[in-house]
């Protein structure tokens, strides 16, 4: 792969993720909103919402599937490395692409069977118990969630493999702008 397709991936995966990032904020929002509502509604009124339950399983895929791709684009990951600080620069640089293509072999294990499970509930019909909500809508927004997760991972390894081929054992930029939270 050239450096110019790296390069267009990385901006585009970034700009992709950030949008997806942006969602997910306002379904925590939205989220927030609806669980404060429920609590005054079951509190004082004693007449809590029924449909709850089901709008917090929804936006909680979205939230997730949709943030994690932003969290490993720019590599903000929560990450314990008092082992990996003892190995050099260059083992330090294998480690972590021997990782991201482990990972992105069980992501693409897990993105296939995301829409395999979509698939499976938009055939079925399956509909959530109380405000029956198809459940494969949600479903097809995680798992295309997930191929944002999927697009890091492959920006991640092509920048681990570009580290090791020419020797740049440097340590990968770490993100210090934060324009989705603006």
């Amino acid at each position: 792969m050239t450096d110019t397709f790296a390069d267009s991936l990385n901006r585009w995966n970034g700009r992709a993720t950030q949008l997806l990032a942006r969602i997910a904020a306002a379904a925590l929002a939205v989220l927030a909103v609806i669980t404060f509502c429920d609590v005054i509604a079951r509190y004082f009124f004693n007449s809590p919402f029924s449909f709850t339950v089901e709008v917090t399983e929804i936006l909680m895929g979205v939230m997730i599937y949709f943030g994690i791709g932003l969290t490993t684009h720019d590599n903000d990951h929560i990450a314990v490395d008092f082992v990996t600080l003892r190995l050099s620069e260059w083992m330090r640089a294998l480690l972590g692409l021997v990782m991201n293509v482990l990972a992105f072999g069980f992501l693409v294990l897990m993105v296939w069977r995301l829409w395999l499970r979509a698939f499976a509930l938009f055939e079925k019909g399956d509909v959530s118990p109380i405000m029956l909500f198809p459940r494969w809508p949600t479903a097809m927004v995680m798992a295309a969630g997930a191929i944002f997760f999927l697009t890091s991972l492959l920006v991640h390894i092509i920048f681990g493999y570009r580290r090791l081929s020419t020797g740049d054992t440097s340590p990968p930029p770490v993100s210090t702008s934060r324009p989705y939270t603006d």
